[in-house]
């Protein structure tokens, strides 16, 4: 049977799972994925005691490994029993897996988690686990895993900049060298268990026999497990000790060479935004000193291209003629030399070395010399000022720049000409937007006579209290466009949605625009000094002006509830902010047309995908061979067990938790652990910066506990406040029932699907 081997395949395959954790935005994408893994390797082992052919077992994992999706993510009533696929399932789960990869295809890192994305996920994973278990069980070459095991590594290393967490490797590593370490113990743990001939097989001879075994296979699982370490030591120390293996090398060395220059790939700067501005460390970017008494923003990178789902930016390249050799940079594209409209600002920026890897150098707009150490190289149509090798962490470099100061009652009054030296591409829009996105620009820009009357309108659109501003937006329906829930639905997001809406609406009003990813101005100290930290990473579009170029707008609110640190530059502001954002008529003559019932709401979202009816019910039968028998009976045999094991897994966890707690301390520990669990079961939310007493009073009122579970959820906030401040805690001795009473009032307060989903899949913590 290899049973051994069987489920050394299942945790090698399992230990990769956290390779991936980084890529996903939210709890429980891996559940299903590492259910189904189980799943191959249960079904694997089951086919094998059974003694069906070899080329039969993976026909076996793959149907066990369906049927467990089906149960857990197909539609109610459209599967036969419930888990065994029918067309109409299948017919479903295709459906479900196309809108999780549309939604990878569509996001950057980290992806909202939704039931397409878990699918997409639990289907690469399941057929990881089967090639994993091929080779190691079946075709007895385990080391040829590695390969295999080493694609995981190389999806979080092409797609996130933040790479993969020492431990995320570690344990993947960890996983692989136990596969190999159990191979080995099963290839030669027979050569010494043959009993003597003539020893009774538990006569003391026998037994000295195969104790001696025995210490065999446990001297070569040491050594196994010794060189495994010295091996995982070598890979997690030798990048800090050669310059180049550090972060962001594999980035580097995934650059071309066309026509002699280089091609610089770096990591998508939303993923970067959504990072800095959910950062739990608030931790220092850069600061920097200024001629400027209002500095300008400190623009990294510039979106230029988007797709119809997302902005991206374009190749640039790292050419000779591109290098930044005397400081001095192009001339900004499309500024009138004899017109003015532009300050002289000095800047001296100062990046610590501890700050994230820079790639890119933070200018103000419009950078005209820029004076740093190292290779840096210009794109003469972003003035983007970027290295191939260098990084600008540790630097101080200085900055000479030609900020936008245009006349706002001569900006107001030019118009658009169609002779321009800018790119037309920077009013393209692909025909893949939504025609109601076009019918509200319209709308919004009707009573707006010029360009400029134009973006303000658009900008005041935004700003007017329509939207709300929060860094966790809802998820986006499952099938609905991101850019209409925004703009129709939500209007609920952060800066990354207000300037990429903002800048495809003026594209669509014939006003050229792109969308710049950077800092604002940050804090000023009081020695002069300004301080930028990574909750000043912000994003905005700019505009094209002939005579006045590229310039910025702000679309996001600039309140505490929103940006704080945004401002609005005087150009944008409108002279009469009533009439500013004029949208053609009143509020009720607009929004028929602006905001027309979407066609996508009648489509069920992840919530209502549980509870809906089936397009079309199953019918028939389907009569299965001797094999098909086997299978539903290996199935039926095994589904059971899995769906009792994270419940049985949790209540394990629990009763060790609480055997464990011997002490004042370690009962409230338990208790709040296991209030911790309950809580995250019954979909509540757990913020760990609340204090005991704080969370304990959001619950009560949040869930609306009755007097003894809310006396007995106080009780368990103190003991917990008292074991980690008083010298000597005062914890009660009931502990244990006071959270069993908590969980009971929980449940009793939660719908039937959280509770049923809390029951079969509970927090494993």
């Amino acid at each position: 049977m290899r049973l051994g081997i069987t489920f050394a395949a299942m945790a090698a395959t399992l230990a990769a799972v956290p390779l991936l954790h980084t890529l996903f935005d939210g709890a429980g994408w891996w559940r299903p994925a590492v259910l189904a893994v189980v799943a191959v390797a249960v079904a694997g082992a089951a086919a094998r005691a059974a003694r069906l052919p070899g080329w039969a077992d993976p026909a076996v994992q793959a149907a066990a490994a369906l049927c467990l999706l089906t149960a857990l993510l197909a539609p109610p009533g459209t599967a036969w029993l419930g888990f065994v696929p029918s067309p109409a399932a299948l017919a479903a789960l295709r459906g479900l897996a196309g809108e999780g990869w549309g939604a990878i295809l569509a996001n950057p890192t980290p992806v909202p988690t939704g039931a397409g994305l878990m699918l997409v996920v639990a289907l690469c994973l399941t057929l990881l686990a089967l090639l994993v278990d091929l080779l190691a069980v079946t075709l007895y070459a385990a080391a040829l895993t590695g390969p295999v095991l080493l694609a995981v590594l190389f999806v979080p290393l092409t797609v996130d900049q933040g790479g993969v967490g020492w431990r995320a490797f570690a344990c993947a590593a960890g996983g692989y060298l136990l596969l190999l370490a159990v191979d080995g113990w099963e290839r030669i743990a027979p050569w010494g268990t043959a009993d003597p001939v003539g020893t009774p097989r538990w006569s003391r001879a026998g037994l000295r026999a195969r104790l001696a075994a025995l210490g065999g296979g446990a001297r070569h699982l040491g050594g196994g497990a010794g060189i495994a370490a010295a091996a995982l030591a070598v890979a997690l120390l030798l990048p800090h000790a050669v310059p180049g293996l550090t972060e962001g090398a594999v980035y580097a060395l995934a650059g071309g060479q066309r026509s002699g220059a280089q091609t610089v790939i770096t990591t998508h700067p939303l993923v970067s935004l959504r990072r800095d501005l959910t950062s739990p460390t608030d931790r220092q970017v850069l600061e920097y000193r200024t001629s400027a008494a209002r500095p300008e923003y400190l623009r990294v990178h510039v979106l230029d291209v988007f797709d119809g789902q997302s902005w991206t930016m374009s190749a640039v390249q790292a050419a000779r003629r591109n290098r930044v050799a005397d400081g001095d940079l192009p001339e900004p594209p499309g500024v009138d030399e004899d017109g003015g409209g532009t300050t002289a600002v000095t800047t001296e920026v100062a990046v610590p070395g501890t700050a994230a890897r820079f790639d890119f150098l933070p200018l103000p707009y419009a950078a005209r010399r820029v004076e740093v150490a190292g290779e840096w190289y210009v794109d003469p149509a972003t003035l983007m000022v970027f290295s191939t090798q260098g990084e600008a962490a540790g630097l101080t470099y200085r900055v000479r720049s030609a900020v936008p100061d245009p006349d706002p009652a001569e900006l107001g009054a030019a118009r658009f000409s169609t002779v321009s030296t800018v790119d037309r591409g920077y009013l393209e829009v692909p025909d893949s937007v939504d025609p109601r996105v076009g019918e509200l620009t319209r709308s919004i820009v009707s009573g707006a006579a010029t360009p400029h009357a134009r973006a303000v309108a658009l900008q005041e659109w935004f700003t007017g209290g329509r939207f709300a501003y929060s860094l966790r937006p809802p998820a986006v329906p499952e099938g609905v466009d991101p850019l209409v829930d925004f703009l129709f639905d939500s209007r609920i997001g952060y800066c990354e949605q207000f300037a990429a809406a903002m800048a495809l609406m003026a594209r669509q009003a014939g006003v050229p625009a792109r969308v710049a990813v950077g800092y604002t101005s940050g804090t000023r100290t009081a020695d002069g000094r300004w301080v930028v930290t990574e909750r000043n990473a912000h994003a905005w579009p700019e505009l094209y002006f002939e005579g006045a170029g590229w310039l910025r707008f702000e679309p996001t609110p600039a309140t505490a509830a929103g940006q704080p640190s945004a401002t609005t530059p005087a150009y944008a502001v409108p002279a009469d902010p009533g009439a500013a954002a004029d949208e053609g008529g009143t509020e009720e003559e607009r929004r028929p047309e602006a905001e027309p019932e979407p066609s996508a709401a009648a489509e069920p979202g992840p919530e209502d995908a549980a509870t809906a009816e089936p397009a079309e019910p199953a019918t028939g039968g389907a009569t299965g061979s001797g094999a098909g028998w086997w299978v539903l009976v290996a199935v039926a045999a095994l589904l059971p067990v899995l769906l009792a094991a994270p419940a049985l897994a949790r209540l394990a966890r629990s009763r060790l938790r609480w055997a464990r707690a011997g002490t004042p301390s370690a009962r409230a520990r338990a208790a709040w652990r296991e209030l911790r669990a309950d809580v995250l079961d019954s979909r509540l939310g757990w913020d760990p910066a609340e204090t005991p007493r704080a969370a304990a009073r959001r619950l009560a009122a949040q869930v609306g506990l009755a007097d003894p579970a809310r006396a007995a959820l106080l009780r368990i906030a103190s003991a917990e406040e008292s074991a980690r401040y008083a010298p000597v805690p005062e914890v009660p001795e009931d502990l244990a029932a006071d959270s069993a009473a908590v969980r009971a009032a929980l449940v009793a307060a939660r719908s039937r699907r959280v509770r049923l989903r809390a029951l079969l899949l509970p927090v494993l913590r």
